[in-house]
């Protein structure tokens, strides 16, 4: 509940956040071949250029798919009762200026969602915290100049399904740290 309060403050969050891409951001310019898509909502459905994309279901509301697309640009849609989300990408060479290089996170086949997240006692979809399985925590303090507290909540800075800017952050360094500093 902290963490929340701290991510809607941060404007990382919204109030309304029902629905949401985790993989790829929107303005994703992506390689040819396949697109890994990774998005929440109640009941959701996902479109791709207005035609309905099959996605397995890994945790009640969390989507996952993998799509196949032309090169160009894509619309890529998020829908459920009451709402939608919608993001534009690029797909193949040579990316228009508006869009951007997507890192996805983990770039390691085989890494599946059970890694990080799990299911509450509740039936709730939750991180379980495991950056530092696979990150080593000594090495971050050579460029965070936060205290391990707040190194453990990564994701009010990273987006740890991939981002457009460096080292997975949610926003440009310049603007993440305005979010909480001055």
């Amino acid at each position: 509940m902290r963490l929340t309060a701290i991510l809607i403050l941060a404007g990382i969050l919204s109030a309304d956040d029902t629905g949401k891409f985790m993989r790829p951001s929107d303005g994703a310019a992506l390689p040819s071949g396949v697109i890994d898509v990774v998005a929440t909502a109640p009941a959701g459905k996902l479109e791709l250029d207005g035609k309905p994309v099959k996605a397995e279901e890994p945790f009640p509301n969390v989507f996952h798919a993998s799509l196949k697309a032309d090169p160009g640009v894509h619309s890529l849609k998020l829908v459920w009762e009451g709402g939608r989300k919608e993001i534009r990408i690029f797909t193949g060479p040579n990316a228009p200026a508006e869009f951007q290089v997507f890192h996805q996170h983990p770039p390691v086949a085989g890494v599946v969602c059970t890694q990080c997240h799990e299911m509450s006692q509740r039936g709730h979809f939750r991180f379980k915290g495991g950056c530092f399985d696979c990150h080593q925590q000594d090495s971050f303090a050579k460029v965070h100049t936060h205290k391990p507290d707040v190194l453990s909540e990564c994701g009010i800075c990273h987006n740890a399904h991939g981002s457009t800017v460096k080292a997975h952050l949610i926003y440009p360094k310049e603007t993440a740290c305005k979010q909480c500093h001055n």
